[in-house]
């Protein structure tokens, strides 16, 4: 995986800053535990995050979202370089940032995925009002009914 992220890395001018980016990590839940899976995804984008400061230690990362599925994959959310997030505001903000997929199979790849930026950012701004306050990464996990406890919209 740090091979690949590299790679992608170096796509951009190493003499500028990376430019702001949504990785969504696809996941296969073969490779997570399922009695521990938030730790498990989470152990997986740790090693994300450092294989992309080893490459460009300037970069700022800032772990979203997990969404867990009962099938075959898992997905997180990764920002880099993404300076225009605002925790406490992120309910209203649906600016689209690029998408690029980080298919996490036994040969990882990443490549650009346009059609995401959009939906993502709206996804990410729902999540950020049904979960009110809760600490990041936001956790959805669809194995079993979800209950949005305060959600923000819910605020006076």
């Amino acid at each position: 995986m740090e091979e690949t992220i590299r790679r992608f890395l170096n796509r951009f001018d190493s003499s500028l800053p990376v430019p702001s980016i949504r990785v969504v990590g696809d996941t296969p839940n073969s490779i997570l535990d399922p009695n521990d899976f938030l730790e498990s995804i989470t152990s997986i984008v740790e090693g994300v995050k450092s294989a992309v400061i080893a490459c460009r230690p300037q970069t700022q990362t800032c772990y979203l979202a997990v969404k867990r599925f009962g099938g075959r994959h898992s997905f997180f959310v990764l920002d880099l370089n993404n300076v225009e997030y605002d925790y406490d505001s992120a309910h209203e903000n649906r600016s689209p940032i690029p998408v690029y997929i980080l298919r996490l199979s036994r040969n990882p790849k990443i490549f650009r995925h346009a059609p995401q930026d959009q939906q993502l950012a709206d996804k990410l701004a729902e999540l950020h009002n049904l979960h009110g306050d809760d600490p990041l990464p936001l956790f959805d996990d669809h194995t079993k009914p979800i209950i949005y406890a305060f959600p923000r919209y819910l605020k006076s």
